[in-house]
C-alpha cells in the first residue's frame, strides 16, 4: 500500500490528523452527505473541516488516476487553490490524500475548511421580490468568473454557494475537481450554464444581467441559455435510457 499526502503549508500542524484519515475516516465527525461520495464534517485543533471521500471509482479510472491523470481529490485541491489565487471564493484547501494498491488508486480524499455559505438553490426558492438582487449578483459573479477564464464543469445550484451580509452577496464554489481554464468567449460561457436548474422567470433575470455584462442582447442570451439547458437535459435523458436498456439486456441475456 502506497499513500500520497499533500498538506497545505498553512495547516501543517494537522499532519498527524490528516495522515490517519484513510484508516479511520468512517469514525470522523458527522456525515453531511452520503451517496456516490461521502462527505463528513469534523473539528480538530479549533479548525472546522470538511472531508470528502471519493468512494465510487470505476476500475478504469483507478488505473487512469494512478498513471496518466490526476485524481479527483488532487484536482479539487489544485483548482480550489487556483480559484483563490484568481480572487474567487472557495473553501480553503487543507490537503488531499491518495492511497494506491496493486498499482491502482484505492482511496482518495479531499480536505478543506468548512463553509457556512448556503447552496444557490436556497436563493432560487425565494420569491422574485426577495431574490432578484441576489440573482443579478450571481449573474455578475458568473460573468466575472467566465471572463477570468474559469469554466466549472459541474456548475450547478448545489455547487455554487452564497452568503448575504450587509446588503452584499458573496459567492463561493465547491466540488471543483471538474474545471477548465480557457480563454473567455460569450458562447463558451453560456454553454457552461447548461447544468443550472433555474425556473424560466428567474433565468430571465440572470440572462439579462449576464447580457449586460457581456454587452449582448437580453433575448439572445436567454434563448442561448434555454437552448443549452434543453440540449443538456435531452442528452442526459437519452444516455439514461441507453444505460437502462443495456441493464435490461444484461438481465434478460
Amino acid at each position: 500500500m502506497k499513500t500520497e499526502v499533500l498538506i497545505n503549508p498553512h495547516f501543517s500542524y494537522l499532519d498527524d490528523y490528516i495522515n490517519q484519515i484513510p484508516n479511520d475516516f468512517s469514525s470522523r465527525g458527522n456525515v453531511m452527505h452520503l451517496g456516490r461520495n461521502e462527505v463528513r464534517r469534523d473539528a480538530v485543533k479549533e479548525q472546522d473541516i470538511t472531508i470528502k471521500y471519493f468512494k465510487k471509482i470505476t476500475l478504469a479510472n483507478r488505473l487512469i488516476f494512478a498513471t496518466i491523470r490526476k485524481s479527483k481529490a488532487q484536482r479539487a485541491y489544485e483548482h480550489s487553490k487556483a480559484l483563490n489565487r484568481k480572487g474567487f471564493s472557495s473553501p480553503e484547501p487543507v490537503a488531499y490524500i491518495n492511497t494506491y494498491k496493486y498499482g491502482l488508486l484505492y482511496k482518495s480524499f479531499y480536505i478543506s475548511l468548512y463553509t457556512t455559505y448556503k447552496p444557490l438553490k436556497e436563493l432560487l426558492n425565494l420569491p422574485i421580490s426577495e431574490s432578484e438582487e441576489g440573482l443579478k449578483a450571481f449573474a455578475r459573479f458568473t460573468s466575472r468568473l467566465h471572463k477570468a477564464g474559469v469554466l466549472h464543469d459541474d456548475y450547478t445550484i448545489e455547487n455554487v454557494l452564497y452568503n448575504f451580509t450587509g446588503n452584499e452577496y458573496d459567492f463561493s464554489l465547491i466540488d471543483n475537481n471538474r474545471m477548465r481554464f480557457r480563454k473567455y468567449s460569450y458562447g463558451r460561457g453560456l454553454k457552461n450554464l447548461e447544468r443550472l436548474k433555474i425556473p424560466v422567470d428567474k433565468m430571465g433575470i440572470i440572462a439579462a444581467e449576464y447580457a449586460s455584462e457581456a454587452h449582448e442582447s437580453d433575448l439572445r442570451t436567454l434563448n442561448a441559455m434555454a437552448f443549452f439547458r434543453l440540449r443538456h437535459v435531452v442528452i442526459r435523458s437519452v444516455r439514461n435510457c441507453l444505460k437502462y436498456s443495456l441493464s435490461l439486456a444484461k438481465i434478460n441475456g
